[in-house]
């Protein structure tokens, strides 16, 4: 079973319930598998996985921003715990991890931290998954997603269409090596990790993926991935950090969720030449 057949199910289950029955259909609802490049998205051992589950049902931003404007509004501890989640992105978090509880054994953990919802299941399989919750404006040509932070209860907009599209187009693009070179790069990251050279925040899955999109498609396309690797290291080796762009194109901090600075570029590129 997969980690997103495991989601989906779960997702599936909550949105019987009435509260929810409107809030997340098929019609309004995108799923955004983000760790894994394998199309049924399997988790190995130790193995990460982000989904996205994004919403452009305009009464479950309208109760979002209701519940906000109610929760500043109220001045004291006891009059916030009377403000009413039903409806809004914060009370399906609480619900949508009960649902999920279900679905793995007693010895995983579900937690909730400024991004969502953490699984920790390393009893049980040996991997996380985390599932991120947001709102957008099926309006809006940007299509900007706002990310609900359960615990800061703020809403923060990263441009995740934008950022999906041009992973798709750059693989494309590379014969489909950009994706097998993530895939390496994210090894090596593994082992870095392990060494405890740096930590996992530093050198998250946006920022493997980002730097090895900066990698000119050029060096990319040719059919010996070996060689496509060894051009990619001696690229980085001698790059100028400070040209590179996010996936919207923009400078290199655009892109919050990657943390991309010039010392975790300079840092990362030192580090895999160690090992190479």
């Amino acid at each position: 079973m997969t980690a997103l057949s495991i989601v989906t199910s779960a997702l599936d289950e909550i949105v019987e319930q009435a509260v929810y029955k409107d809030l997340f259909t098929p019609e309004t609802t995108r799923i955004f598998p983000m760790g894994d490049y394998t199309n049924e998205t399997f988790i190995d051992e130790n193995g990460e996985l982000e989904i996205v589950i994004a919403s452009h049902n305009s009464q479950l931003i309208f109760n979002n921003s209701s519940f906000l404007k109610n929760l500043s509004k109220a001045k004291t501890q006891k009059q916030r715990e009377k403000v009413s989640n039903a409806g809004t992105l914060d009370q399906f978090i609480v619900d949508f991890s009960n649902v999920l509880a279900t679905h793995f054994n007693p010895t995983t953990y579900i937690l909730l931290n400024n991004d969502g919802i953490k699984i920790l299941c390393l009893q049980e399989y040996g991997f996380k998954i985390l599932i991120r919750l947001a709102t957008f404006n099926d309006l809006d040509d940007k299509a900007m997603l706002n990310f609900w932070d359960p615990m800061q209860k703020c809403i923060r907009p990263i441009d995740l269409f934008t950022y999906n599209e041009n992973m798709e187009q750059k693989d494309a693009r590379t014969n489909g090596n950009y994706k097998k070179l993530v895939r390496i790069f994210k090894n090596i990251r593994k082992t870095i990790l392990v060494n405890k050279w740096a930590m996992g925040s530093d050198l998250n899955k946006y920022f493997i993926e980002l730097i090895v999109y900066n990698i000119p498609d050029s060096l990319m396309t040719g059919n010996d991935i070996v060689e496509c690797f060894c051009k990619s290291v001696n690229f980085l080796e001698n790059c100028d950090v400070l040209s590179f762009v996010s996936f919207d194109g923009g400078a290199l901090n655009t892109f919050s969720f990657a943390k991309l600075t010039y010392s975790r570029v300079i840092n990362y590129i030192h580090y895999m030449t160690k090992l190479l």
